[in-house]
C-alpha cells in the first residue's frame, strides 16, 4: 500500500497528510472565501474540486495547525525555503523587497523564466505594503521587521523558452525580526525557518565589525549590538538541535551564503581592481558563472579574515559542506538622515539566491 503523502507548512513546519489540508475558496466576493470547508461539501467536475457556493475552482488548502494558506502543487515540483539570517539594521527587509524586484524585472529575462506569487492575495499585499511601496514608491527604507512581522513570501518560479534555462519551484523566503536574533531561546522560539531550510543568506553590516568601525571612523551611526561571530554559533546551534543534526562530524547539509551588505559604505576599504566592484556575470549568460563565483566568494573571505573576522570565516568552513562569501549593496546608496533614498542601484544583489538556486540544482552553471 503506497504511503501517504505529507506535506510541510511554510508557515508553522508542521507536517501532515495531505487529506488533513482542508480547502478554501478564494473568490473574494463568496461565502466560503478563506474559511475551511470540508470534503462532504466538496463536488468535483472534470476531476478538479469545486466551491459548493460559488462553483469556482478550488486551489489553495488550509494548514490544518496554523491556518496558513497552501498551494499543494505537484510533488515533482521542489520547494525551496530560504531563511535570512542577521542581526537588527543588517538590511534583510531591504534586500528583500529589491531581491523580488530584481528576480522579477531583470533575472526573469535572461533566465527566461517567470515569479508568481503563491497563496493568492496574501503575498501580493504582504509584498507590495510591507516591501515595494515604502521602497520604491515612496523613497523610505523598510522599518525594522516586528516579531509578529515574519509571514513567508512565497512564489512559484516557473522556467520557459527552449530550452528552459532551470526546473520549475516553489520558492520560500523568510524575512525574520533582527530581535528575533538576540538570544538562542528567542531564535527556537521565532526562527524554525533555519533549520528547516535548503538555503540560508546570512547577513553582516559592515558595520557590526569593530576594525572596519575604526578604519572608517564612522561615529553617530547606528551599529547592531550583536556580534556576528556569535550570532552565526547560535545559528549553527539551532540547526544542529532544531533540525537533527546532532552529529558534530557531519557537516551541516544546507547551504549558506554569507553576504556582506552594504558594500557601497566600504569602497573606502576596497582595492580599485576589486573584483567585487565589477557587475555581477550571473546576468549575462543564463547560467551560474562558476569564475564569478570563486573570485568573488575568495575575495569576501580574504577581506573578513584581514578585518580580525577569522572566527566567522572558520565557523562557516568547519561547519558547513557548502558555503560562500558575496558581497553587496541592495541601494547602492546610503539614505539620508531622512531615512530616504532618491535612487536605488543595487549591486550583485541577485548572486547569493542564484547560489543557492544552482546549489539545489534549479538551474545550470558555465562548467
Amino acid at each position: 500500500m503506497p504511503a501517504k503523502q505529507t506535506i510541510v507548512c511554510p508557515n508553522c513546519f508542521q507536517r501532515h497528510a495531505t487529506e488533513a489540508f482542508s480547502y478554501t475558496c478564494t473568490h473574494g466576493n463568496c461565502e466560503r472565501s478563506g474559511l475551511p470547508i470540508p470534503a462532504a461539501d466538496i463536488h468535483e467536475e472534470n476531476g478538479n474540486p469545486l466551491c459548493p457556493a460559488c462553483k469556482s475552482a478550488l486551489i489553495e488548502r488550509l494548514c490544518p495547525s496554523c491556518g496558513y494558506p497552501v498551494i499543494i502543487d505537484d510533488d515533482s515540483v521542489p520547494t525551496l525555503p530560504v531563511s535570512i539570517v542577521g542581526a537588527e539594521g543588517c538590511g534583510k527587509s531591504n534586500y528583500l523587497s529589491v531581491l523580488i524586484d530584481q528576480l522579477r524585472r531583470r533575472i526573469s529575462k535572461v533566465y527566461n523564466c517567470a515569479l508568481y506569487p503563491l497563496g493568492g492575495d496574501e503575498t501580493i499585499h504582504n509584498y507590495d505594503s510591507r516591501y515595494y511601496q515604502p521602497l520604491f514608491v515612496r523613497g523610505q527604507c523598510i522599518t525594522s521587521t516586528m516579531q509578529d512581522e515574519v509571514t513567508p513570501l512565497l512564489y512559484s518560479l516557473v522556467f520557459s523558452g527552449q530550452p528552459p534555462l532551470g526546473k520549475s519551484c516553489n520558492l520560500t523566503l523568510y524575512d525574520a525580526c533582527g530581535a528575533n536574533f538576540r538570544s538562542e531561546k528567542v531564535m527556537a522560539d521565532y526562527n524554525r525557518s533555519i533549520y528547516n531550510a535548503r538555503g540560508i543568506l546570512y547577513f553582516i553590516d559592515p558595520f557590526q565589525i569593530p576594525s572596519v568601525r575604526e578604519s572608517l571612523k564612522t561615529t553617530g551611526r547606528p551599529v547592531s549590538n550583536d556580534d556576528a561571530s556569535t550570532l552565526l554559533s547560535r545559528t549553527i546551534h539551532l540547526i544542529r538541535q532544531g533540525g537533527n543534526r546532532k552529529n558534530i562530524r557531519r557537516k551541516i547539509d544546507i547551504p549558506i551564503a554569507v553576504c556582506l551588505t552594504k558594500m557601497d559604505t566600504i569602497r573606502p576599504l576596497l582595492d580599485p581592481s576589486s573584483f567585487l566592484l565589477y557587475p555581477s556575470r550571473h546576468v549575462n549568460t543564463g547560467r551560474f558563472d562558476i569564475h564569478d563565483f570563486t573570485s568573488s566568494s575568495l575575495e569576501v573571505q580574504s577581506l573578513l579574515e584581514s578585518w580580525g573576522e577569522v572566527e566567522i570565516v572558520n565557523q562557516v568552513t568547519s561547519q558547513f559542506a557548502d558555503y560562500g562569501f558575496f558581497g553587496l549593496s541592495s541601494l547602492g546608496s546610503a539614505p539620508n538622515d531622512a531615512n530616504a533614498i532618491n535612487h536605488i542601484v543595487p549591486h550583485r544583489v541577485i548572486d547569493p539566491i542564484l547560489w543557492i538556486l544552482w546549489k539545489n540544482r534549479i538551474i545550470s552553471s558555465t562548467e
